[in-house]
């Protein structure tokens, strides 16, 4: 098992693409939605909100 950044200790999902799988661990589809409701571009603009909303914690949390 590979490490998640690089630290041994912690799983990466190997079975799964990136993009699925991280739009799944945000909590912001399920696999489920992911095959049947969402298409290609909808996956796209999930990742996109997970990145700004990740990108704005980290500023706010540097603030703090």
């Amino acid at each position: 098992m590979r490490g998640l950044g690089g630290n041994p200790r912690l799983a990466e999902v190997v079975n799964v693409p990136r993009t699925i799988a991280t739009v799944i661990s945000a909590g912001r589809a399920t696999l489920h939605e992911l095959d049947t409701v969402y298409g290609c571009a909808d996956l796209w603009d999930l990742l996109e909100i997970i990145m700004v909303d990740s990108h704005n914690q980290s500023i706010l949390t540097e603030k703090a």
